[in-house]
């Protein structure tokens, strides 16, 4: 498959049979990870024997200090899981382990060496209402109650996927500013843009990416009108700024529904689509994951 990259020369240990290479292979997708990328793991059999489940029973693993959730892809014949780089990670090699249960019952663990380049992000300027800025005592306990229930929602990791196929874009439209922007409001360093806008109207109509769940749907300080969307695997999809919902929490959706209409609620400069990932913990380009073969 076009855009995967055999990850044979980071190879490190075997645990099982230490002198032979394991019986599968692993392949990544993009070719090239920086920081802020969403990538796929893949795991095969290796050529010469069996392929695919008749040979592996299940696969386990681990990056960047998390769990990798592996489903198996019975038209591939291969097992997958989702994965990313938060847009602060360094420049580095990082280990990928891979723990397969054969069909034998044998587990057998690899460790390889991924690499992770580094881009730097531009700068932009931008003016808001103070009161973002410099809230109140009742907005700041707001914003404390709002933040405790995000990290609830976004600590759990639903087991397994929920979507199908490929994410799509939300609507269609120019994007104004891109994923990782480093931003400053009315002067001040604030943080880096952790999704993409797209320029709507007031009341553009925003689809879901993917199929999915909804974990949140309500008003929000900075976000505004927010809907989130659980994909499984840990992979979610944020809607900020919305002028209305369309779906309710805990509703399911399938990939393109309705789920809102854009707007200018939460901290904004003016009406649009905020888009955003998240992958167990940090966010990732949502462009980028357009891009993923997902099956």
């Amino acid at each position: 498959m076009a855009g995967w990259l055999l990850l044979q020369l980071g190879f490190l240990a075997l645990t099982a049979a230490a002198q032979t290479r394991p019986p599968f292979i692993v392949t990544l997708e993009p070719e090239r990870i920086v920081n802020g990328s969403p990538c796929l793991f893949r795991v095969t059999s290796s050529p010469g024997g069996q392929t695919g489940q008749a040979t592996i029973n299940s696969v386990r693993g681990r990056w960047m200090w998390r769990r990798l959730w592996f489903t198996f892809d019975a038209k591939a014949r291969a097992w997958y899981a989702v994965a990313g780089v938060g847009p602060e990670a360094a420049q580095a090699s990082y280990p990928l382990v891979i723990e397969a249960t054969l069909a034998s019952g044998e587990i057998v663990t690899s460790t390889y060496n991924v690499p992770v380049g580094q881009v730097r992000f531009p700068l932009s300027r931008l003016s808001v209402d103070p009161d973002f800025l410099d809230p109140n005592p009742q907005t700041r306990a707001r914003i404390a109650r709002e933040r405790a229930l995000k990290n609830e929602l976004f600590n759990r990791v639903t087991a397994q996927p929920l979507w199908e196929g490929p994410f799509r874009v939300p609507l269609q439209a120019v994007m104004t500013e891109a994923f990782g922007t480093r931003r400053t409001f009315n002067g001040q360093r604030r943080g880096s843009h952790h999704g993409v806008d797209y320029d709507a109207n007031m009341s553009t109509p925003i689809a879901a990416m993917n199929s999915g769940k909804v974990v949140l749907a309500r008003n929000l300080f900075f976000e505004g009108n927010c809907v989130v969307l659980d994909h499984g695997h840990g992979l979610l999809t944020l809607y900020l700024h919305l002028s209305a919902f369309k779906v309710q929490e805990g509703a399911t959706v399938k990939r393109g529904q309705l789920i809102g209409l854009s707007g200018d609620t939460g901290r904004v400069t003016g009406p649009h689509l905020h888009a955003a990932v998240r992958w167990q913990g940090v966010y990732v380009d949502p462009v980028k994951l357009y891009a993923l073969t997902l099956p």
